[in-house]
């Protein structure tokens, strides 16, 4: 079984080797190496280059005549404008290896690609995990992009993708070592936070955290301790307990906090939570919960459509040659009840 889905693979670099080919070659027919060449030239098998082979001749990808080398097809219904190719841009979320996109995941991801595609860009999604330096770098290479958007990429993502092609990327943290990045801060927000709770005289909070987002969790407490003298914090990591809810629910009843910083995922549940024990406790998102979710409490908001407009034009200007630069934008603190609504009325405009 390994066999055939390594060789899957491989069949899969082949058909995008000549997708590129095609792409890149608009209304023209250009010839294909030979199965012996690209199987030298990947470091594959010869017979699986053939199987690809077939494949794409099937599907009218290649002309193949006896005696003649092996051609694109410049008729092949992948070339929509015979005459003109839009670049190839490649979004990138994280490590490529979620098993899903949840809301605000998808949310990151969908504004960056309706604002390409507004401005005549071609999109790959990058899906594939590529962790190792060997990976990364393959996966650029063979993906064929005229330039990429990084979400919240590994570093190691972020160095060998800046240094192969255009690159924007988006992150938490400051990167001044990244030339073209955009920076989502909390700072203000925190500030405004901070207000809060020293108006509601919190001093006990409740932090359920994860083994993912350390660092953005780390930093969002300091700042808030830093800035409520007299505030408190205990942390709990929902990823140590296959179900966290009952502990939750046991600290809430034994010492009710006065805040409980807590992930989008568990807006619902905490909500009801607080419901049924009659506790006046604050709760703060670190994102925004789902639009169907019934949340009576405050969350971090991004302005997605910003960021992705910005994301865009710095991409724009990196591939006509401009200089690039770093920008910093801002998270607001909204209201829960109202956020959903918000949201779902507000559109990206350019």
């Amino acid at each position: 079984m390994q066999k055939q889905n390594n060789s899957i693979t491989q069949q899969m670099r082949i058909r995008f080797y000549v997708m590129n080919l095609i792409y890149h070659n608009s209304g023209r027919s250009v010839r294909v190496p030979s199965t012996r060449e690209l199987s030298k030239q990947f470091g594959i098998a010869r017979s699986t280059v053939q199987l690809a082979f077939e494949e794409l001749l099937k599907d009218g990808y290649l002309i193949s005549r006896q005696g003649a080398a092996t051609m694109t097809n410049p008729l092949s219904h992948f070339i929509l404008q015979p005459q003109t190719r839009n670049p190839l841009i490649g979004i990138k979320l994280y490590e490529g290896d979620a098993f899903y996109y949840g809301a605000n995941f998808w949310r990151a991801i969908s504004s960056v690609a309706t604002e390409l595609t507004e401005r005549s860009f071609n999109i790959r999604l990058l899906m594939n995990a590529a962790t190792t330096a060997e990976s990364i770098e393959r996966e650029i290479q063979e993906s064929y992009l005229d330039g990429i958007i990084l979400i919240d990429s590994s570093p190691a993502y972020l160095e060998t993708a800046r240094r192969q092609l255009p690159c924007v990327a988006i992150g938490n943290l400051p990167r001044p070592d990244l030339p073209a990045y955009i920076q989502r801060s909390k700072e203000k927000a925190i500030l405004k936070l901070a207000g809060i709770l020293r108006e509601r005289n919190c001093l006990h909070g409740l932090d359920l955290v994860n083994n993912i987002n350390a660092e953005d969790e780390f930093h969002v407490r300091k700042q808030l301790l830093r800035l409520c003298p007299g505030l408190t914090f205990t942390s709990f990591n929902v990823s140590s307990a296959a179900d966290p809810l009952p502990a939750i629910r046991k600290r809430i009843l034994r010492n009710p906090p006065d805040v409980i910083l807590h992930y989008e995922q568990y807006a619902a549940c905490l909500q009801q939570l607080l419901d049924e024990c009659g506790a006046d406790t604050l709760l703060v998102s670190r994102k925004a919960p789902a639009r169907n979710v019934r949340y009576h409490g405050i969350c971090f908001e991004f302005p997605i459509c910003q960021i992705a407009q910005t994301a865009v034009d710095m991409l724009e200007s990196l591939l006509s040659g401009g200089k690039p630069q770093q920008q910093i934008v801002e998270a607001e603190l909204k209201n829960g009840n109202n956020n959903s609504s918000q949201r779902k009325d507000s559109k990206c405009t350019t």
